[in-house]
């Protein structure tokens, strides 16, 4: 009988253990969004919100490193946020992974950062043509170093958290440093990008000021593949800025640059194998 009874616990611990592990569907990771919100979702549509305009918590997984982001950024003062959100569905070599699999894969494709050289957004200005965002990316060891590339590092597991400096060149902003911090769970892996130099349109006009703007991306894990958030915060900024008689909407264009890296990570994650 006390066999019997170790083996039971056992065949509960493992049930309760798959349990905990199973990744949630789209409505249980986000119950506040309508359900014809998360069918667009499904069907590969974006979904985009501005602080000024909505409140942005209802597109956050609940506690969640993105929702504690949020709320950190909802709380500067004089700062704006934009958000949007996206959907991949697992490619076939995913499906047959296991939750910590995934995880490692997603990990070493997001810091995958020299492949972001070339990527393009769509561009306004030149009639809604492809243009290219980011001419060169790849991490330095340090600040000082930003013309020393180094290799995109490869992991054999996913720690709590980790911190690069990284380098990129952009058509909008020129050449900037950034600071690259990740924080990981089970389910969720968090990047938050920091600018360390002050950006500047044309190279002459300051259009952010260093360490004023933050880009994060979460990769959530759900049942049917990942959700995709996308966040810039603009600290002590109007949501305009005018040089010159050029106006520079700064929620547009930084909207534009986190859909060109969502895409980006779709893209790897796609065509890896």
């Amino acid at each position: 009988m006390k066999y019997l009874s170790r083996i039971r616990i056992v065949v509960l611990m493992i049930l309760l253990s798959c349990t905990l592990l199973s990744a949630a569907s789209l409505e249980e990771l986000l119950p506040h969004l309508s359900s014809q919100e998360t069918e667009a979702l499904r069907e590969q549509d974006m979904i985009e919100g501005y602080s000024f305009r909505k409140d942005l918590t209802q597109m956050v997984v609940p506690n969640s490193v993105s929702e504690e982001n949020l709320l950190r950024s909802l709380a500067i003062d004089n700062s704006f946020t934009v958000m949007s959100l996206s959907f991949i569905k697992y490619p076939p070599y995913m499906e047959a992974m296991s939750q910590e699999e995934r995880q490692l894969r997603i990990y070493n494709t997001i810091r995958s950062i020299s492949t972001q050289e070339g990527i393009q957004y769509i561009s306004y200005r030149a009639g809604n043509k492809p243009r290219t965002l980011i001419e060169k990316s790849w991490y330095i060891e340090d600040e000082d170093s930003r013309k020393d590339p180094i290799d995109d590092p490869v992991s054999s597991s996913v720690p709590p958290s980790s911190r690069y400096i990284a380098y990129q060149k952009d058509s909008r902003f020129g050449g900037n440093v950034y600071r690259h911090d990740y924080t990981t769970s089970d389910e969720e892996i968090f990047l938050t990008v920091k600018n360390l130099d002050t950006m500047k349109v044309m190279g002459i006009f300051v259009a952010v000021k260093e360490e004023q703007l933050e880009i994060s991306l979460s990769v959530h894990q759900s049942d049917e593949g990942l959700l995709l958030t996308a966040m810039a915060t603009i600290i002590d900024r109007e949501p305009q800025v005018n040089i010159l008689g050029f106006k520079v909407d700064l929620p547009s264009s930084f909207t534009r640059r986190t859909t060109a890296l969502g895409n980006w990570f779709k893209d790897r994650i796609r065509n890896s194998r």
